[in-house]
């Protein structure tokens, strides 16, 4: 294993997971009336060039908030890939119904996903509590799991009701430390945030981070997870890499909106290189569970490839 900058051979582990990717086609499935912002199309076929490129055999497809709870394009790509996917979808707890859940579990759906930051939505500690059970008393006789997307000092006020919820939870991109803050380790969220981990209360997606990457300390955060919570981290790619409500062209939500430009490859490598100076020597261990063992464990998929 080369450097943190050599990317020349990266080598992922057979049976590799990219637990977080998105897809959008509203020429086939429209956006909801309120879309926050317009994301140009990135459609399963553009998804499977990009995951052959990269050597990722499996898949988990995260409801995207364009969508809102229309799950149709998450069906769709489910199906296309035939088993060999799961999914994270958006649902309204108050109005589904059993049987719509049971037809998403059996398509490959295995969590929900509450995103709060892309809409700037902030509750308190009431709020949280009441969304969390909420959705977690419908879920739960599926085994489904949680994901939230908040931002780190969020965790603070929802750490306390996540061990009693019965179900899996998991933070999105390492928490979304907020750069404009100081250092990471310093900020409202990132104490409840390890213990969490470190208790084995909650999953964490290693994803996003070009979302913050001026973080001051974000290579020791890592390295931290990493080193506290093996077991509990999954890699993700975020792909299309959406540039969100920040990046609508002049505020404007209804023009087509430009993909961020990110180094894939670039990103496994370094991912590569924590696992490495987490566990020393080629970091094989590490890297085989967070790209495989532990997405299958999270996704609950027992196929044998």
């Amino acid at each position: 294993m080369g450097s943190m900058h050599d990317i020349g051979d990266i080598s992922l582990p057979p049976g590799a997971w990219d637990s977080h990717v998105h897809i959008v086609d509203e020429d086939v499935f429209p956006l909801h009336p309120s879309h926050p912002y317009r994301p140009k199309k990135a459609d399963l076929d553009d998804l499977l060039v990009f995951h052959r490129n990269l050597g990722i055999s499996h898949r988990c497809l995260v409801a995207f908030s364009v969508y809102h709870t229309d799950n149709s394009s998450i069906l769709d790509g489910l199906r296309r890939l035939g088993g060999r996917a799961r999914a994270v979808v958006c649902i309204d707890a108050d109005t589904i119904n059993d049987r719509e859940l049971r037809e998403l579990h059996d398509a490959g759906a295995r969590a929900i996903r509450l995103n709060l930051k892309t809409r700037g939505q902030r509750l308190d500690r009431a709020g949280y509590e009441e969304l969390l059970w909420k959705n977690a008393k419908r879920i739960a006789p599926l085994g489904w799991a949680i994901q939230l997307y908040v931002s780190l000092d969020q965790v603070a006020l929802l750490a306390g009701v996540v061990p009693g919820l019965g179900v899996p939870v998991i933070i999105d991109h390492i928490g979304h430390p907020d750069p404009a803050t100081g250092p990471v380790q310093l900020q409202e969220g990132y104490r409840e945030f390890m213990d969490l981990l470190r208790l084995g209360q909650v999953w964490t997606k290693l994803s996003g981070t070009y979302r913050f990457e001026n973080l001051i300390g974000l290579d020791d955060y890592v390295r931290e997870i990493l080193s506290i919570a093996p077991d509990r981290v999954v890699w993700a790619s975020d792909w299309p890499h959406s540039g969100g409500v920040a990046a609508n062209p002049g505020g404007d939500r209804d023009i087509p909106q430009e993909y961020r430009k990110i180094d894939d490859r670039a990103w496994v490598a370094r991912c590569m290189a924590w696992c490495c100076e987490v566990e020393g020597g080629s970091g094989q261990k590490l890297i085989r569970k967070i790209w495989v063992d532990n997405a299958r464990r999270l996704w609950q998929y027992d196929s044998d490839d």
